[in-house]
């Protein structure tokens, strides 16, 4: 019991043990079976064969099941004496261990010592200069070991595959024998497997460029060669031949000037220049890339090769010196040049031939002729320059390769190269290239100064800007400077086109900075358009966007109702929370809630409250409209008819006094209740879309969208109805908006809020951070564990079984024919046959649960319905009250037979369950009726409330985890009072664990949608491959 279990870890383990979770299975040799809290565990003194089945002792090798296991050991009687009896084994053990082990000795000593024999070979190494290419070849010779004397490797590519066999090689003229790898000592090792890379690099290659002379001999490339000389200096032998010398060792450097191979020196003479240029004796390798010099191989930059082939053409004069004359009006090129040489060796110069750097002013002015002047100065600091010939007479060198720069912007700007210079007047087409691409180039060179003059001939100080709210308008007006008000639609239309510039009637050009042109942008993605007289109108739901866009700006007047409207969409929670008729006490967040529902109502806005399952959507929106309905005011709510009643009830017990009906049954008693005209109607949207025609011939101030998911496919008939549907005000509660994927919300808001998003099209291809700025005003979110510290925890545990024999032969045999034909189709098949695909993922997901589902005359066993046998024993025997949700009806009634042998008594929802019978069924489940609840996870996953059960078990995975996190909010929620624990039922090595990893794939997108960051689709083909275990290397054997 040696392990090292941090204390926190420790106390989780107390507490598993102090409630009775540890169970003592058998005892076996010197091994300790057990179970903590569903996890076997399997314990012995020898700490490195404790093992435990949770997946945090998998990734720590200690967990709180180990922990509460060794607390009950040392604390528990029964323990004790279990680890006096393992201890006292352990130690008999150890006892037998003593005197066996001089046998043991004694046998080590007649046997072979094989770890001392496994060392019998060694590589050494000899580089020599070839007389024909010039390069250094390597020789390999092998050393058999304890042998001193050393044989040539004669061809080493033969060598090495031999050794790649395990085959028998020739050594010397006695010895053929087996060679392997771990018969070398270590730095062969290394040598032979950086070998074995070359050989598979140049595979297919002629195979005497690494191994020329027939295998004789080595060579390395360019790339290669400071790895593989290194590699060989590591062997037990290492030499080098070269000139008269022989190294056993070398080094590898970057060139530098310290290392003395050339030195340059500038004498200055009466009308010229001289450069003396004294170099070492060297070798010159792979082109250039590497210099050999006393023992150093330095290897050379792209511009030291050039300089040093440069050097090598010119003729050596006596005492290996090379003498290069240049004129005096050359002196800034050789000073440059001196900079270059200094790449590579020591330079020596006077004084005036070192380089002074200059800053450069540009002065530009216009002629009497209106032609462009320029007047250019150079700043040497200490003097400057206005000439060429002030320029030559310098006491020193100028950088060069800067006045060249200079000179050859002006030449590209239309002047000439000196001092003063001119170009032709601007036409007006040339000023917007002039002082947008011209004068950016000289300012990135110098300093620029445009007198006034030339300065007036562009304007481009941006427009000012003014907000203000027109009806559901908004007026944004431009007014731009030194532009008469007749012309000012035409530079409009120029901005909103997308042109650079405006060019007016008296021939100014007025230049869109860059401001200006994001502003058009920004205007254009929100559909404004044009109006007259400067203005551009566009609706007020931009309100948000263009507050953002104009934040901290200068220039821009925004009205007092403007801000105000900004401000209300940003500020929700400042709004006035008005006079509520309801009789219920909100929480903090509920009643924020209700402002921003408020707010929307006061500008005209529809939105979405996006609230977590369980946070009261249903609260907020009866006390919002509790707090804004007059007599007159009609409202409209439609939900899944699983909710119908749910509504009424709330209505019922928050707000009793208002005039309320259900719309629900056959179609004589809706139409009779619809001709009743009531203040709020609430109906289902199946009975919605059979009496749309009833409900046209109504005004309703507000429409109520619960479970507006509902909508998520815009092609279907309901979501069509509703876009026709006239209304003031639509606002649509979901805790999921988006399930799959970013067009469902799209669906959502054409109802919600026509008009602030873009075509289908065109919002797809938008990035999230765009569609967040879109969205943010008209979409409230809160999550649980954001506004309620106080809800009881939510612990999840993935409950793994394994497939029983029976089963698993059912599995595998329609998995491979599953495989085998997606493997063997093409595309285009495989997307015909989708349907038939995902019937087959059905069926695969059917008999990890029982093949029964679909075989009647199964009569073998279920490796998950024996698991949760022994579940729902626990939990019966915990006392605790559960929900179990299944994806199939028919495992539901299995289910259900189970729970009746065990004594649980149950209700049971299914999709065709009424209604009412819903409403009553959860009534009497919340107030304590029967210990367990069966429903359909697509029919009961929304609306429910089933606070009165405290564990969940999900039988089976649903490939979007945000219908199982439905199903678990009908629990966890407002009113649930102890900790919730979910148990995911997972069949091992099966499509269910694929599930599991895509559904963690799509977990976050809800959250991270509406938060402004990725995207991502539903079940694709590639996750349907993932699914059956297609691997890509599968794909790419088939299509070789």
């Amino acid at each position: 019991m040696a392990k090292l279990i941090p204390g926190k870890i420790r106390t989780e383990g107390i507490a598993l043990c102090d409630s009775k979770k540890v169970e003592i299975l058998e005892v076996k040799d010197s091994f300790l079976y057990t179970r903590v809290d569903q996890y076997n565990l399997r314990y012995s003194l020898d700490d490195e064969a404790v093992f435990c089945s949770c997946d945090f002792f998998q990734k720590k090798k200690y967990c709180a099941h180990l922990a509460a296991l060794e607390y009950f050991l040392k604390n528990d009687s029964a323990g004790k004496n279990l680890l006096a009896k393992m201890t006292e084994k352990e130690s008999s053990s150890q006892e037998a261990q003593k005197l066996v082990s001089f046998g043991s000795l004694f046998l080590d000593k007649i046997l072979l010592d094989k770890s001392s024999q496994q060392v019998r070979y060694e590589l050494s190494a000899t580089g020599q200069e070839d007389a024909y290419t010039g390069q250094f070849l390597w020789s390999l010779r092998i050393s058999r070991l304890p042998d001193e004397r050393s044989y040539v490797v004669r061809d080493i590519l033969s060598f090495l595959r031999t050794l790649n066999k395990g085959g028998h090689y020739q050594i010397g003229k006695n010895y053929y024998e087996p060679i392997r790898m771990e018969n070398f000592d270590e730095a062969s090792q290394d040598l032979l497997e950086f070998l074995r890379g070359l050989v598979t690099d140049y595979k297919g290659q002629d195979s005497s460029l690494v191994f020329p002379n027939a295998g004789r001999h080595l060579y390395f490339p360019a790339s290669l060669f400071e790895e593989g000389v290194t590699r060989l200096m590591n062997l037990t032998s290492f030499r080098l031949e070269y000139s008269f010398y022989d190294y056993a060792e070398v080094f590898f450097q970057d060139l530098h000037e310290e290392a003395g191979i050339y030195q340059f020196e500038v004498q200055e003479r009466e009308n010229f220049f001289e450069l003396l240029i004294s170099e070492k004796n060297y070798k010159l390798l792979y082109g250039g890339q590497f210099l050999f010099h006393n023992q150093t191989f330095y290897q050379l930059t792209t511009e030291q090769t050039k300089l040093v082939k440069a050097l090598q053409e010119f003729p050596i004069e006596q005492e290996r010196v090379k003498r290069l004359q240049f004129d005096v009006s050359e002196q800034s090129k050789l000073a440059v040049s001196l900079l270059e040489l200094k790449k590579i060796g020591r330079v020596t110069a006077p004084e005036r031939l070192f380089i002074h750097d200059f800053t450069v002013d540009f002065n530009f002015y216009l002629g009497a002729d209106k032609q462009v002047l320029l007047d250019l100065v150079f700043d040497y600091g200490s003097q400057t320059v206005s000439s060429r010939e002030e320029l030559r007479n310098l006491p020193f060198a100028s950088n060069f390769e800067r006045e060249q720069q200079v000179f050859k912007a002006m030449l590209e700007a239309g002047f000439a190269d000196d001092f003063i210079s001119q170009r032709p007047p601007l036409r007006p087409e040339e000023i917007y290239r002039f002082f947008s691409v011209l004068i950016p180039r000289f300012r990135a060179l110098g300093n620029v100064y445009l007198s006034d003059e030339l300065q007036s001939l562009s304007q481009t100080a941006p427009p000012k800007v003014s907000i203000s709210m027109n009806g559901g308008l908004l007026d944004i007006g431009f007014d731009f400077t030194g532009i008469d008000q007749s012309e000012v639609d035409d530079v409009l239309d120029s901005l909103m086109s997308k042109k650079d510039y405006f060019i007016s009637k008296t021939g100014q050009v007025l230049i869109f900075d860059e401001n200006s042109k994001r502003i058009s942008q920004t205007l254009q993605q929100l559909r404004s358009k044009h109006s007259k007289n400067g203005v551009i109108q566009t609706h007020s739901l931009a309100a948000y966007q263009l507050s953002e866009l104009f934040k901290d700006q200068e220039r821009v007047d925004l009205s007092e109702d403007f801000r105000q409207l900004a401000y209300d969409l940003t500020h929700p929670e400042d709004f006035p929370l008005p006079k509520l008729k309801v009789q219920a006490e909100l929480r903090d967040y509920q009643e924020t809630g209700v402002k921003w529902l408020s707010m929307l109502n006061k500008y005209g806005f529809g939105g979405i409250l996006a609230d977590d399952m369980g946070l009261g959507k249903t609260l907020q929106t009866i006390s919002f409209l509790t707090a804004h309905l007059s007599k007159s005011n009609k409202v409209l709510i439609l939900a899944p008819s699983s909710l119908i009643y749910n509504w009424s009830d709330e209505f019922a017990k928050f707000a009793p006094d208002l005039d309320v009906a259900v719309v629900y049954g056959l179609k004589n008693v809706r139409d009779a209740v619809i001709a009743e005209d009531h203040q709020i109607t609430i109906t289902s949207y199946a009975s919605f879309r059979q009496d749309v025609e009833e409900y046209k011939g109504l005004h309703f101030d507000y429409l109520i969208l619960d479970e507006a998911q509902v909508m998520k496919n815009d092609q279907s008939k309901i979501a069509q109805y509703l876009r026709a549907f006239e209304v003031e005000r639509t606002y649509a509660l979901s805790g999921t908006p988006i399930e799959n994927h970013l067009g469902e919300l799209w669906s959502i808001f054409q109802i919600v809020l026509p008009g602030l998003l873009p075509s289908k099209k065109a919002f797809l291809k938008m990035s999230a951070e765009t569609v967040a700025r879109y969205i943010k005003p008209f979409v409230m979110r809160r999550k649980k564990e954001e506004v309620l510290q106080e809800l009881p925890d939510l612990i999840e545990v993935s409950y793994r079984n394994e497939l029983a024999d029976s089963q698993k032969t059912i599995y595998l045999a329609l998995l491979k024919q599953m495989q085998e034909r997606i493997l063997h189709a093409t595309e285009e098949e495989i997307n015909r046959s989708k349907i038939e695909i995902l019937s087959g993922l059905m069926r695969l997901r059917q008999i990890c649960d029982t093949p029964k589902l679909f075989m009647e005359d199964y009569d073998g066993e279920s490796g998950k319905l024996e698991s949760l046998r022994e579940l729902l024993e626990q939990i019966q025997g915990g006392n605790h009250r559960v929900l179990i949700f299944s994806q199939f009806r028919g495992m539901l009634d299995i289910i259900e037979q189970e729970l009746s042998q065990m004594g649980m008594e149950s209700f049971k929802i299914t999709g065709s369950t009424p209604a009412k019978e819903r409403q009553e069924m959860t009534k009497a489940f919340n107030q304590g009726e029967r210990s367990a609840f069966l429903i359909s996870l697509k029919a009961g996953g929304v609306g429910l409330n089933l606070t009165g059960a405290n564990t969940v078990i999900l039988v089976d995975l649903w490939w979007n985890p945000a219908v199982e996190a439905q199903a678990i909010g009908r629990a966890h929620r407002i009113g649930q009072e102890r900790n919730v624990k979910v148990y995911r039922m997972i069949t091992r090595g099966t499509i269910e664990e694929k599930i599991q990893e895509l559904q963690d794939t799509k977990r976050n997108l809800v959250s991270t949608i509406l938060d402004g960051a990725e995207s991502r689709s539903s079940l694709s083909m590639e996750e349907i491959r993932e699914i059956l275990g297609i691997s890509s290397e599968s794909l790419e054997k088939k299509f070789e």
